[in-house]
């Protein structure tokens, strides 16, 4: 089931943004060792486990009108911060399957690829450790 909010400009009666929050894990994968064990790094050794709950952005779309003015920045830092300090969801990642064509996006703002298996795909499994989050 997926939760979707709206960023809405009042004034001109337009939708700024958008997004979509699900649940989601990240399950270990035999074939992908390097991506486990860079998951697993921060993790004490007896709370390490075969999944870790995520919470998964299914969709962020930004109207073009308000494009290149940090709003989806904006949008991912504060889900950054909801469940990195809020603690109503007990999460330690972010997932998203990245478009090819917003994967810079996403790097900028510190998600990584769970995989390479997918790097020809159109679109791209990313992460983001909560652990390394800090609100300022």
């Amino acid at each position: 089931m997926t939760v979707t909010y709206l960023l809405e400009y009042m004034e001109q009666n337009k939708t700024a943004a958008y997004f979509s929050l699900l649940a989601d894990k990240i399950t270990f994968n035999p074939e992908e060792k390097s991506v486990w064990n860079k998951l697993n790094r921060n993790i004490p050794n007896t709370k390490r486990r075969r999944s870790y709950p995520a919470v998964k952005i299914g969709r962020l779309a930004v109207n073009e009108d308000y494009s290149g003015q940090g709003l989806g920045t904006f949008i991912l830092d504060n889900i950054k911060y909801v469940f990195s300090n809020v603690k109503r969801l007990g999460c330690r990642f972010i997932t998203v399957d990245a478009l090819k064509t917003a994967v810079p996006f996403y790097e900028l703002n510190g998600f990584q690829f769970m995989t390479e298996s997918d790097k020809d795909d159109e679109t791209r499994l990313m992460f983001f450790d909560l652990k390394n989050f800090i609100a300022d």
